[in-house]
């Protein structure tokens, strides 16, 4: 039962499919949530890999460009594209309705496209300014965290779509349970990886949870799963820019 709820949450947050005729119900799929750090590190060590090949062979600037783009390809550019459509709501809606429109609409508008250039910018640049173990440490630590922001911000905020959509399972699955398992489970990683400061980037993270979340409660009621993929993407910029800073 433990695998099997692994690898679904392996299945919602990557690109890998794997073939479960198991009925997922709002039970089954709280049950999945306490593996998103988990599933984050899977996804750091992966980069860890392809930042020590490619270097081996590429230039470090053309080394970390991959690094980047094996991150987005994973995850099949699902927090990005959360990212811009969230990017593109809030700057350009009106009012709530007008927000959760825009964010709905596939088309990606003008602001989405500078947010998402700006955003993968400042992360490229970023991850090219950390020095070698460091940089290691941080890809390992900075999916981890931005998934485990996903447990924070489902536990404290409602959904925002009243007929619901993509986010609806994720924020109305994790409860206290979920959210202090996940939490554990993340600490535990970061620990490992960043030592006592880890405890602090666990803190800012939460801390920029709550920020968007409250903002985005603020303008829709709410969250959707368009904030979800957004805060995903904007902690682990955090992240980047804190190792930055404490190393």
């Amino acid at each position: 039962m433990i695998l099997k709820n692994f690898l679904m949450s392996l299945q919602f947050l990557t690109i890998i499919n794997i073939k479960n005729d198991t009925t997922i119900d709002e039970k089954s799929f709280r049950k999945t949530v306490i593996f998103f750090p988990l599933i984050g590190l899977l996804i750091g060590i992966l980069l860890v890999v392809t930042s020590r090949l490619s270097s081996a062979i590429l230039p470090l600037s053309i080394s970390d460009a991959v690094v980047l783009i094996v991150l987005i390809l994973i995850t099949g550019g699902l927090h990005v594209d959360g990212f811009a459509d969230a990017i593109d709501g809030f700057a350009g809606g009106k009012d709530k309705n007008d927000i959760l429109r825009i964010m709905k609409d596939s088309r990606i508008g003008t602001f989405g496209v500078v947010g998402i250039v700006m955003l993968l910018l400042t992360k490229y640049i970023s991850i090219q300014s950390l020095q070698t173990d460091t940089k290691y440490l941080t890809l390992m630590t900075m999916p981890v965290l931005g998934r485990w922001s996903v447990l924070p911000m489902g536990l404290i905020f409602k959904y925002a779509r009243a007929e619901g959509g993509t986010g609806k399972a994720f924020a109305e699955s994790v409860k206290l349970k979920e959210f202090i398992t996940g939490t554990i489970i993340a600490m535990t990683i970061i620990l490992f990886t960043m030592k006592l400061k880890g405890i602090l980037m666990l803190s800012a993270i939460f801390t920029a949870t709550l920020i968007i979340g409250r903002y985005s409660d603020k303008k829709i009621n709410g969250i959707t799963g368009d904030v979800f993929g957004a805060t995903i993407e904007v902690n682990e910029l955090i992240i980047v820019i804190l190792s930055l800073l404490l190393f």
